[in-house]
């Protein structure tokens, strides 16, 4: 029977303190130190709800990100923050990254803060990075998916495994809406020379029309939001790792363990020997308000543990 995990990668929610600690920020009503106080404690409750959970593999959260672009249009040579723009069919927006003449490339891999590396325990911890394909189509133009992945991302991800990385996931958001073409995702991660297992994984979306395509590339892992996408659209037997977006980010409404196990089940008999079933949410947590998100953690894991004691 195939193995389960169960993790949550991408942004996670900020408190209404640390939310707050940061507009008095920008008001100059605070200062930076408090900022850093709260976002410290914000992190620690994040790492131990991961821990009474039970999960697999352990994030940061991202807190310190504001959008899943902008770090690295911030930290790299070519390139820099553009307009704001919203994120797919959500409330929230990104600065889309914009060319900013010469040659792209990442000055210098992110480190602390944009990474918890510190508070990490190595081997066991999940990393969330823009897939390079998404990075340049949700560009304002002329920037190309495969330098991103070469001289961006790329060095990004062999920075996170000498710091004990376990696995990447790449946020995937621009193959919605009609744009099925996977040539230039395909050769964008190729680009890449990951040496840690990559999962895509297509949040908050219907991945059914480009599935079948999605599990020839060369990654180990797929994820799919499956409060956007039929079952049935999987190819069968599902020939990669799965990483199933059950728990719903988007919504405040906390799911029942036993359905998720019981379409976990489902989900098992389907992947083809050697393939794994990685129990996720659907998209970033930083949808729901903190209090939720932490209540969605401990669904998530008990969802798992249910799946395993059962299989």
């Amino acid at each position: 029977m195939p193995q389960t995990k169960a993790y949550a990668p991408g942004i996670y929610a900020r408190s209404e303190e640390l939310v707050q600690a940061t507009r008095d920020l920008e008001r100059k009503r605070t200062t930076e130190k408090e900022v850093e106080r709260r976002r410290e404690e914000d992190l620690g409750r994040l790492l131990e709800a991961q821990r009474e959970a039970g999960l697999d593999y352990v994030s940061d959260g991202l807190l310190v990100w504001q959008d899943i672009f902008r770090p690295f249009a911030e930290a790299s040579e070519g390139i820099e923050p553009g307009p704001l723009t919203r994120f797919l069919n959500t409330n929230t927006f990104f600065r889309a990254p914009s060319p900013a003449g010469g040659r792209v490339r990442l000055a210098e891999p992110l480190g602390e803060p944009y990474f918890a590396f510190s508070r990490l325990p190595a081997g066991e911890w999940v990393a969330t990075l823009p897939s390079p394909h998404s990075f340049a189509a949700l560009s304002t133009g002329g920037i190309e998916a495969e330098e991103i992945a070469a001289n961006v991302i790329g060095p990004q991800i062999r920075h996170l495994a000498q710091r004990g990385c376990a696995l990447v996931v790449l946020q995937e958001a621009a193959l919605f809406g009609g744009n099925v073409d996977v040539s230039p995702l395909s050769r964008a991660l190729d680009a890449l020379e990951s040496p840690l297992p990559l999962a895509l994984q297509l949040p908050f979306g219907d991945a059914g029309e480009v599935l079948g395509e999605l599990v020839e590339l060369d990654v180990a892992a797929i994820g799919v939001d499956f409060y956007a996408t039929d079952v049935e659209a999987l190819p069968r037997p599902f020939p990669k790792t799965l990483l199933a977006g059950v728990i719903d980010s988007r919504n405040s409404l906390l799911e029942k363990p036993q359905e998720i196990a019981r379409f976990a089940a489902e989900l098992l008999g389907e992947l083809e020997e050697g393939a794994e079933l990685h129990l996720v949410p659907n998209g970033d947590l930083q949808f729901v308000p903190e209090k939720i998100a932490r209540q969605k953690l401990a669904l998530l894991g008990e969802a798992a543990r249910i799946t395993k004691e059962e299989r």
